[in-house]
């Protein structure tokens, strides 16, 4: 007959035995990854920068994780639907979200009731790319310089500017033009970038920010004239369009950047062996050509840095925005 304390040893004998299956078993599972197919999600359409950078993060892992990846474009709500779509999915490395700045930083900064907690919804993964936005108006616009954009604002009373979504990073760069030039504006958001350029191009607005990567071919071909670019020095794409700071506005610096997210509860270990590996591929000479092709900047981070730099990032655009009293109702 066992006493009372015996029973209790091996009570606590077989917990520790369940324990330790229990992590063999998420230890082997983790080590396996991916086993299956990898699906990423741009909250954007088609041919923006969203989507072009979540294809080069996905043509790395499909390389050296030896798994297929697809993404999938799901616009709308100003990118809360596709987001919405990755935060509710099960958080086991196979469904992620491309994103960034515009998508991750700025609307949970910025944007009253959400759907969804951006900051909290999700875990940062990897960084990928960096960009500046180029103001830009129609080729018919009379427009030729930021100043003049900003005089003939004055002198309109109203101008309309489009972006690709309330609280992306081209409409809160608006809002900072805005801030200071004291012009007023009413703003078209759109699906997605290109679209808002089409909108643009055919003198349906009178100007945009736009992400550089969709901006640049319209540029060349065109049908958008450049004022300046956002970033803190010319782009290699843009060599003859100013930067904002030369076309007179010294404080004006936006980068744009994008990345991947993973939903909230993906096991560490996956995280950081994405992050690793893409942070990893965009170091290699090809990728670095495919980023620079679609007019970006290679911004190679894993997951604890890009973490880090998230943060970061939430901090200073939450500050910029109390002081530019930015608060934006979603859906409104």
């Amino acid at each position: 007959m066992h006493s009372l304390t015996d029973l209790k040893k091996v009570s606590k004998h077989a917990v520790f035995c369940l324990a330790a299956v229990a992590g063999c078993g998420m230890a082997q599972a983790e080590s396996s990854y991916p086993d299956r197919l990898i699906m990423l999600v741009s909250a954007y359409p088609p041919g923006g920068v969203t989507d072009t950078s979540g294809r080069i993060a996905g043509e790395i892992l499909t390389e050296k994780l030896g798994q297929p990846t697809m993404l999938e474009n799901k616009p709308g709500a100003s990118g809360m639907i596709g987001k919405q779509y990755v935060a509710r999915a099960k958080p086991d490395g196979y469904t992620l979200s491309s994103g960034g700045l515009g998508g991750n930083v700025i609307p949970a900064v910025t944007m009253k009731g959400l759907p969804i907690d951006v900051a909290k919804a999700f875990v940062p993964v990897a960084g990928i790319s960096g960009f500046a936005n180029v103001l830009v108006v129609g080729p018919n616009s009379p427009v030729k310089s930021a100043k003049d954009l900003a005089a003939y604002a004055h002198k309109k009373g109203t101008v309309t500017a489009s972006s690709n979504g309330v609280g992306t990073s081209a409409h809160l760069t608006t809002e900072l033009f805005a801030l200071k030039t004291g012009i007023k504006f009413e703003h078209v958001p759109y699906k997605g970038g290109t679209e808002a350029q089409i909108g643009i191009a055919n003198g349906d607005l009178d100007f945009g920010f736009a992400n550089m990567t969709s901006a640049v071919p319209m540029i060349k071909a065109g049908k958008l004239k450049a004022l300046a670019v956002t970033g803190a020095e010319r782009a290699d794409q843009l060599p003859d369009v100013p930067t904002m700071k030369e076309a007179g506005f010294p404080d004006f610096v936006v980068t744009s950047w994008l990345g991947l997210y993973a939903p909230a509860g993906t096991p560490p270990e996956v995280v950081k062996k994405i992050g690793d590996t893409v942070a990893a591929g965009m170091k290699e000479q090809k990728y670095v050509a495919k980023a620079k092709a679609a007019g970006m900047d290679p911004m190679p981070m894993n997951a604890e840095e890009f973490a880090a730099f998230n943060d970061a990032e939430l901090q200073r655009w939450g500050d910029i925005a109390k002081q530019a009293n930015i608060s934006l109702d979603f859906g409104k």
